[in-house]
């Protein structure tokens, strides 16, 4: 499944909460400005409203506006803007200005001014309505201004503020993009080190000048490559092990038929015998190596694993060699409980065939093997047999492939055991040598997951 780049990542984590961070900066600067345009109008209005209350006298019982035509004319003269006003008495008589400004109603009693936009001659303007007093009568003034000059000088100071802001933006944003490219060069360096190695090329990586966040990922490469050091160099150990084990017996093979053929035996059944045993020897071992081989680059995610009757896996496998015990006079004794777990039957099949294959071919004519399979606190397996033993100081050894005790008598390979303990391995289960009871023979204990039948 396709999944974003890491540099991908940290792009929209950084990127998309900068774009929110500047669309909200620039609404703030928007209002901002618009709010402080706001402002000096209405001051510049009410400083109009002032001047006007200023010029207002009562004459005679009513009230006049003395408002020279240069005043009136600046007063309505404001640049880009028309300014009209209106002016009149507690009797709502206006007495200068224009009537259609008159709009008391929009003043509350406890105000001396207030602002409001208006809709005057079809366009909206921002108005103020002041009242005052002189000679103990009331009167009341509005003035109305265009908004042109309003929305001029919040665009100025929008784009005072905005024009920095985005240049602020596009300064972080190639911060950002330097950062992530900085900050990810380790992985870079790490992903470069790793393609340019040949597949012989196990050691390990640099971790001392990685980053913190990288050495738990760089520490963990370096244990596989350990292990995978570690296999490679078994792997090489088996086979040359294999080579020197299979060459042995195919030279006696080869040398016997040479021998023959130079020589035509008197007996040829005799001949026939020994090639016959000799083939038998090399074919064993052949199944035994390939068989281990198999096991060692096996893991438990590569097999299936059912439920498996081990008391009907260890009576069906045992069969062949109860026979083979009669003949060679080893009696074999068994104590089974009906005991299930999890595994392969095939290779438990296996593994119960080594060890009885084992215990019989090394115990002598009157032996005896004991077979018992138990599982009230725990599954466990014990073949035991009352053979020439193991010294306690090999005892540890078994179970190595190609290991075989000093001075052995009986034929072998040395591959049983090791088979035996791979296939522990690969079911989790935990397998013990020690001497059988009174110190004789060899005892294999072997204790597996449980699962109730």
């Amino acid at each position: 499944m396709h999944t974003d780049s890491l540099r991908r990542q940290l792009l929209k984590r950084l990127l998309w909460p900068l774009s929110i961070i500047l669309l909200s900066g620039s609404l703030f600067a928007y209002f901002f400005a618009l709010h402080s345009a706001v402002n000096a109008y209405d001051l510049g209005l009410l400083n109009d409203a002032v001047d006007i209350s200023k010029q207002i006298e009562v004459l005679n019982g009513r009230m006049t506006l003395n408002l020279p035509p240069v005043a009136r004319q600046m007063l309505l003269t404001n640049n880009q803007d028309r300014v009209s006003y209106a002016v009149w008495d507690e009797a709502g008589q206006v007495f200068s200005g224009n009537p259609k400004l008159q709009i008391a109603d929009m003043l509350n009693p406890d105000e001396s001014h207030v602002f409001q936009d208006i809709e005057l001659n079809g366009e909206v303007q921002r108005a103020i309505l002041f009242r005052g007093k002189t000679e103990g009568k009331s009167y009341f003034i509005t003035v109305a201004q265009t908004l042109h000059g309003r929305d001029h000088l919040a665009g100025g100071i929008f784009a005072g503020i905005l024009i920095p802001e985005t240049m602020l933006a596009l300064v972080s944003i190639a911060v950002i993009l330097l950062g992530v490219r900085s900050g990810l060069s380790p992985v870079a360096l790490l992903r470069d080190e790793i393609s340019r190695r040949s597949s012989n090329d196990l050691r390990p990586i640099e971790e001392m000048s990685a980053p913190i966040e990288l050495a738990p990922i760089i520490h963990g490469i370096n244990e596989l490559l350990l292990n995978l050091s570690a296999s490679f160099a078994s792997h090489r150990r088996f086979i040359a092990d294999a080579a020197h084990q299979l060459r042995t017996p195919l030279a006696g093979l080869s040398s016997q038929i040479e021998v023959a053929l130079v020589t035509p035996p008197a007996d040829e059944k005799k001949l026939l015998r020994q090639l016959l045993a000799t083939t038998q020897r090399t074919t064993h071992l052949a199944n035994q190596l390939l068989s281990l081989a198999r096991l060692e680059h096996t893991e438990q995610f590569m097999y299936e694993v059912v439920r498996v009757d081990l008391k009907a896996v260890l009576l069906e496998t045992a069969a062949d060699f109860v026979s083979q015990g009669a003949r060679k006079g080893v009696e074999l004794e068994f104590d089974l409980q009906p005991c299930g777990t999890k595994g392969s039957p095939l290779m438990l099949r296996e593994l119960i065939s080594n060890l009885l294959d084992n215990a019989v071919r090394y115990t002598q004519p009157g032996g005896r093997v004991r077979v018992s399979l138990s599982c009230d606190m725990q599954l466990r397996l014990i073949i035991e047999d009352n053979g020439p033993g193991v010294p306690e100081n090999e005892l540890a050894r078994l179970g190595t492939p190609f290991h075989r005790l000093p001075n052995e008598q009986i034929a072998g390979c040395g591959l049983g055991l090791a088979i035996v303990r791979e296939i522990t391995r690969l079911h989790g289960a935990k397998i013990v040598f020690a001497h059988g009871a009174d110190s004789q023979g060899l005892r294999v204990s072997i204790s597996f997951h449980t699962e109730t039948t």
